[in-house]
């Protein structure tokens, strides 16, 4: 049983024939539908380089194959490769059984609409686009691509045989599923999971707070390239809480096009020495070093879905302060979210939290607690039940 995977992902072709990215989609993440499948075809954006740098994760390995569309990035250069791309999805299905459709994606939207009819298909829905879309600083032609990214979700959703979302109701509410909303049968069905992958290695216990003196925060945004994380708001809030007098630092994990801008705004602020920008780290051991030596997790995002960074903190036993957005308020109490442009309200409770450090340590104790429901074999079971489902109506058509 072979399953097409259609996926939002920058991957590097070297002249040895083998793949590469950057963070996240390595071959140890594809895995997970090995368990089920025999084999798997990847759909994604591809570029040649010559050769993989040292931080390079390998993606090539047993049972994938991997298919790639014309690189592009941004509306401009789709626009200005549009009918190469759409040219490029011809025959991609050929011997696949089930596709799935790791949504919203620009890219697997289009491998979505060259689906043959006869083939079962299944999305998992990584992120809420829907915070993107009442942001007020976005542009009209933002806002215009953000309600047009919400109505193809919508559509996907109630037509998909499948439905997997990383949230446990929240994302459900503004993108039922087919089963959701006339509900489940046999060919139709609904469930929820992480994409992450937390091993037991990332599980380090919570923490004592009571000694400190003072703040290192932490945000991590694997893609740099929008202001949708917050490393504005992180920098502002960390100007204001050092006008009060009190130590507060931050690391920012992570690269893309916006890297300068966010130094440059640290600079204009005066506190350039106190924010550090680690660069792209993509190794999972070496994001949890910096979590280990930093005090609290922060993500001012303004749209998710449930981001991996603030699991992988809960695990590493961090206080969270992040954004009410996607499916954060399922797994962080309301007291330590915030809009995502309210420098002066992170810095507020920054400032308290210094003050109270027995609450940074019942926060510690909460956040880790809550991240066991996030395991690796609890997560993986319910991928595994799903993918089945899918395969069984591939076994259906044959």
């Amino acid at each position: 049983m072979k399953l097409l995977v259609a996926v939002d992902a920058h991957i590097f072709h070297t002249q040895d024939g083998r793949y590469w990215c950057k963070s996240i989609y390595s071959y140890d993440f594809f895995k997970r539908y090995l368990n089920i499948y025999d084999s798997i075809r990847i759909v994604s954006r591809v570029k040649e380089i010559t050769c993989a740098d040292e931080n390079m994760l390998l993606v090539s390995g047993e049972g994938i194959e991997i298919v790639g569309i014309p690189f592009y990035q941004g509306p401009k250069q789709l626009a200005k490769k549009y009918f190469r791309i759409r040219r490029s999805f011809r025959g991609i299905y050929d011997t696949c059984d089930v596709a799935l459709f790791r949504m919203p994606s620009q890219t697997a939207y289009m491998a979505y609409i060259h689906k043959p009819k006869h083939i079962p298909f299944a999305g998992e829905i990584v992120y809420d686009p829907n915070g993107s879309a009442d942001d007020e600083n976005d542009n009209i032609l933002i806002k215009i691509y953000n309600y047009i990214l919400n109505r193809r979700l919508k559509r996907f959703c109630a037509h998909a045989n499948g439905v997997s979302y990383v949230t446990e109701d929240a994302i459900q509410r503004c993108f039922p599923s087919y089963a959701r909303i006339y509900g489940e049968d046999k060919k139709h069905f609904e469930t929820y999971y992480s994409t992450i992958v937390l091993p037991e290695s990332a599980y380090l216990g919570s923490r004592d707070y009571s000694d400190i003196k003072s703040l290192k925060l932490v945000i991590s945004n694997v893609a740099m390239n929008s202001e949708r994380k917050g490393e504005k708001t992180v920098i502002k809030a960390v100007k204001i809480a050092r006008d009060r007098g009190y130590d507060v630092t931050a690391v920012v994990i992570g690269d893309g096009s916006k890297r300068k801008e966010f130094e440059s705004y640290a600079e204009k602020l005066h506190i350039k020495e106190h924010i550090k920008f680690t660069g792209l780290l993509p190794r999972p051991q070496d994001v949890r070093k910096i979590l280990i030596e930093s005090d609290v997790y922060i993500l001012p995002t303004k749209a998710e879905g449930l981001p991996r960074g603030i699991l992988e903190a809960m695990a590493a036993g961090m206080p969270v302060l992040s954004s009410p957005v996607g499916g954060i308020p399922e797994i962080i109490d309301a007291e330590f979210l915030f809009r995502p442009l309210e420098a002066e309200a992170y810095a507020d409770k920054i400032c308290e939290l210094l003050e109270r450090p027995e609450k940074l340590s019942m926060m510690s104790r909460d956040n880790y607690e809550k991240s066991k429901e996030y395991e690796s074999a609890i997560l993986q079971k319910r991928r595994n039940e799903f993918y089945t489902k899918l395969m069984k109506l591939g076994n259906q058509n044959e």
